[in-house]
């Protein structure tokens, strides 16, 4: 008797099912396997939201790395970085903005992040005194340098280096936890320690350019008084004044193992001790000379030798 399930006319009904059941199959797999892709593939806005985190780290580190290589003892390289500072946390925090919440991991990169922006903020807080004092101080030099008489104020007492040092303070207070601002093993901020060191040394700079005016200007009163006095023989006000002089310029003369300008029509503080240094020898020369009991011939040569060193410390300023 004839299968009902098999066709007489040569098609097979069986293998038809089994064609269909394989299809099915297959289908399934392939659904299976879709679906499977699908559940282990990672959400796009779950990727951009790290790349975002992955470009602020790095933009940090970029700037920790500026930090590193520049010298921060020099009041001038001040201006570059905050500027550099500023505009990276602007980025980051615009980045950590458009943040959304994720694990424990990502929750310890924007912690590290934030922190990190804590102590840049605070850096640029003090590199911006920095930079005010220093606008100050190079535009007294210039005033300085180009009057002999009293300006109305005493450079040494007129400008606000303490606010500098208590800006400086407050830096080395708010100092992180390395563990705190580092993210995937990359440090986030420079060496605060080195940070804090150099800009000490950028406020002593500040200083020693300060002492400097003060004994430019101190200095060219007192040596004109005792050279006037010396030419009319009035030997005894010459040493007085001279005296005090030498006394100013040994004190006064900076250190010059930094030897720093605050701009370019400035002096260095190396020039400062050329430039006093002279005055120096000049009064010294003076000095020597300062009793009528020496034959007026020989007054009159060191006297001439005084002058021209007082004219070498002049050509420092002029040229």
């Amino acid at each position: 008797m004839e299968d009902p399930d098999r066709s007489t006319d040569g098609f097979d009904l069986e293998d038809l099912r089994e064609h269909i059941a394989r299809r099915k199959l297959l289908w399934g797999v392939a659904a299976l396997g879709g679906g499977s892709i699908l559940i282990t593939q990672s959400d796009p806005t779950q990727k951009e939201d790290t790349d975002k985190l992955d470009q602020a780290e790095t933009r940090l580190v970029d700037v920790a790395g500026q930090i590193h290589d520049a010298d921060l003892a020099n009041p001038r390289e001040a201006s570059f970085l905050h500027n550099e500072i500023t505009q990276a946390v602007k980025s980051v925090t615009d980045a950590l903005d458009q943040h959304d919440p994720g694990g424990p991991q990502t929750d310890q990169r924007v912690a590290a992040l934030n922190a990190a922006i804590d102590y840049y903020n605070t850096l640029a807080r003090t590199l911006n005194t920095g930079t005010t004092l220093l606008s100050q101080v190079a535009d007294s030099e210039l005033e300085v340098l180009r009057h002999k008489r009293s300006l109305g104020y005493e450079p040494v007492t007129a400008f606000d280096l303490g606010s500098f040092g208590e800006s400086i303070t407050r830096l080395s207070q708010s100092k992180k936890d390395p563990e705190t601002v580092t993210s995937n093993g990359r440090k986030l901020v420079p060496n605060q320690s080195q940070v804090i060191n150099s800009l000490r040394v950028q406020r002593d700079v500040f200083d020693r350019h300060l002492t400097a005016q003060q004994t430019y200007l101190d200095t060219a009163m007192t040596i004109e008084s005792g050279i006037r006095a010396h030419e009319q023989s009035q030997y005894d006000t010459a040493r007085s004044k001279l005296s005090q002089a030498r006394e100013t310029l040994s004190s006064g003369i900076p250190r010059t193992e930094l030897s720093y300008r605050l701009s370019n029509a400035g002096l260095s503080l190396e020039q400062y001790a050329t430039l006093l240094g002279l005055r120096r020898e000049g009064v010294s020369k003076l000095l020597s000379v300062c009793d009528e009991s020496i034959p007026e011939k020989e007054r009159r040569t060191v006297a001439n030798t005084a002058l021209n060193h007082f004219f070498e410390a002049r050509q420092t300023v002029t040229n």
